[in-house]
């Protein structure tokens, strides 16, 4: 298991990569160098609490997302997909899940 810095800069880049964001656009939205945001993806520096609200803000994500170590151990297409729904509308989300239900009961 990595150490908390590792994995909240994992997922800072996982959602900012998710959300089409660059490190310069980030920083910008987060007031912080872009060289920054890279030593935080890296796991070389630790973000503040106040900082890592304004990334979750500026990511559309909670904070305390950013911290979660559990998906460490996911597959990695799953976390991109989680990535990808956090926040979203429950409508479409239900409709995505009713959709893949579908697709896997047919290919049963």
């Amino acid at each position: 298991m990595s150490n908390i810095q590792e994995v909240v800069g994992k997922n800072i880049k996982l959602f900012r990569q998710t959300k089409g964001l660059t490190q310069e656009r980030l920083a910008e939205l987060v007031n912080v160098s872009s060289s920054y945001i890279g030593y935080l993806e890296r796991g070389l520096r630790s973000p503040s609490l106040d900082l890592l609200a304004r990334i979750g803000t500026a990511l559309d994500v909670e904070p305390t997302v950013l911290l979660d170590t559990s998906s460490e151990e996911t597959e990695p297409i799953l976390r991109k997909l989680n990535a990808l729904l956090i926040g979203k509308d429950p409508i479409p989300i239900n409709f995505l899940y009713e959709v893949a239900v579908a697709y896997f009961e047919s290919i049963k």
